[in-house]
């Protein structure tokens, strides 16, 4: 039987659990603390970028692809 998807992968246990707190926390956000939608966003990017970088740096990436990475993120900008 084939997969759906490409690769196969499934959320384990634990990145479902991360993912459906995080929604929850953004939605309590934007419902009772009054905080405008795309201030939630913003929000939500930045951590977004901080884990990547924190990925990033732990499995230390090699410099030629971060020199890539960068160069990639600074020309869409």
């Amino acid at each position: 039987m084939e997969h759906p998807f490409p690769g196969g992968r499934r959320l384990t246990g634990t990145e479902a659990v991360v993912i459906i707190v995080v929604v929850v926390v953004a939605a309590v956000l934007v419902a009772f603390a009054g905080v405008p939608g795309l201030e939630v966003l913003w929000l939500l990017a930045g951590a977004g970028l901080v884990a990547g970088a924190t990925i990033t740096l732990s499995t230390r990436l090699s410099l030629p692809s971060l020199r890539a990475a960068l160069k990639a993120a600074l020309t869409a900008a």
